[in-house]
């Protein structure tokens, strides 16, 4: 049963939000996504939030209309969502700081240089992303990963990781790294001394009273894991179909669904009731506004310590949200962005790489929903 203290979930009024509705409608006709789930919440209305959905959660074999609560594989929004989340719910606690040392919780680590800030921050200087996935099916064969036990996989990703040398000196540039929150998903395990699953449901969402949320373990095929109060994500042939209810991206899948960098889910009520929190207190002012503000070093970097910032010339969050944002990126559709200054949390949740990953249209298509939603809820 939902926590007495969950908001009350209301569809955005369309009389109040034209323009966001158009452009939701448009994106379906214009092929951006097969559907989209929408959402808000501000000071303005503390006690509501606002959500719509829009077209389908899965389009083949057969069409399943998006619900407001239809849940999304969140992706790379985990990293804000769980693992960011959770490293400063540590550090509030007094069990680590930005400056620990991955060498000081795995005393054989060989770059004493990299500290949890670095990780956060994507400055560690590790390449973006390695095919993990496919060396651990390599390693495991005749088993199908989904047989081998989750802590046999996980071991061996965390072998792989503490092995993995930098490719660029640490702090001197930022590259946007999966591997970074791999490795910290590890550190915080060692930390807690729990699984990081469990350790993020224990210390950020249950605390919260988030109820929505989950990591799915991987102990069953594909076609046996369909959800269908899921949004579909890709059809994937050597995976045995559609991705729906699992986790979609291939490295968290092959360590068992739970990792640092990806395999959270989540519905936007869940988001924005996460958002809520964090900017009513759940993590003391001077640890959030260290975790919400841009990092000084490498020079130009656009990111905080576990969050990215609205920049370049046509950003996610548009122009119009103000330069104290934070937000992320999923790489199946989804987004999470934060305006301190407006008290207002926006979420855009699409299955835009159903059926296939190959589409790449809501790029632009992000810019102009939160233009349009940014303006609609000044008189809103």
């Amino acid at each position: 049963m939902m926590d007495s203290s969950y908001l009350e979930s209301l569809e955005l009024p369309q009389e109040k939000f034209p323009q966001t509705w158009k452009i939701l409608k448009s994106g379906i006709q214009e092929g951006v996504a097969p559907g989209f789930v929408a959402g808000l919440w501000s000071t303005k209305n503390p006690d509501q939030i606002y959500v719509c959905a829009q077209g389908q959660r899965r389009l083949v074999p057969s069409i399943q209309p998006m619900q407001v609560n239809t849940c999304f594989d969140l992706a790379s929004v985990t990293k804000v969502f769980a693992t960011a989340t959770l490293t400063a719910v540590l550090i509030d606690r007094g069990w680590l700081s930005w400056g620990t040392s991955v060498s000081s919780i795995f005393p054989s680590y060989p770059y004493p240089k990299i500290e949890i800030r670095h990780l956060l921050s994507h400055t560690a200087g590790f390449v973006a992303w390695h095919p993990f996935w496919e060396e651990m099916r390599h390693y495991f064969f005749p088993q199908a990963l989904e047989a081998v036990s989750i802590q046999r996989r996980q071991n061996r990703m965390k072998e792989r990781i503490l092995a993995l040398a930098p490719d660029a000196e640490v702090g001197t540039q930022t590259l946007y790294s999966d591997i970074s929150f791999i490795l910290l998903g590890f550190l915080l395990e060692e930390v807690t001394q729990m699984p990081l699953d469990h350790a993020v449901r224990r210390f950020v969402w249950q605390p919260m009273g988030v109820r929505g949320a989950s990591f799915r373990r991987v102990t069953r095929s594909v076609v046996d894991a369909v959800d269908e109060s899921a949004a579909a994500t890709e059809d994937c042939p050597w995976r045995g179909g559609v991705v729906q209810g699992q986790v979609h991206d291939d490295n968290c899948w092959a360590m068992g669904g739970y990792a640092g960098h990806a395999g959270a889910f989540g519905s936007a009520r869940d988001l924005l009731y996460f958002s809520k929190k964090l900017m009513e207190g759940f993590i003391s002012p001077i640890i959030l506004k260290q975790m919400w503000t841009r990092v000084s070093l490498p020079a130009g970097c656009t990111r905080t310590l576990g969050w990215d910032t609205p920049s370049g010339d046509l950003p996610a969050a548009s122009l119009l949200f103000s330069s104290q944002s934070v937000g992320h990126l999923g790489f199946s559709g989804t987004s999470l962005w934060i305006d301190p200054a407006e008290n207002l949390a926006v979420v855009l949740l699409s299955n835009r790489i159903h059926p296939s990953r190959d589409n790449i249209k809501i790029r632009e298509f992000r810019s102009h929903f939160h233009k349009a939603i940014w303006l609609e809820q000044l008189t809103f």
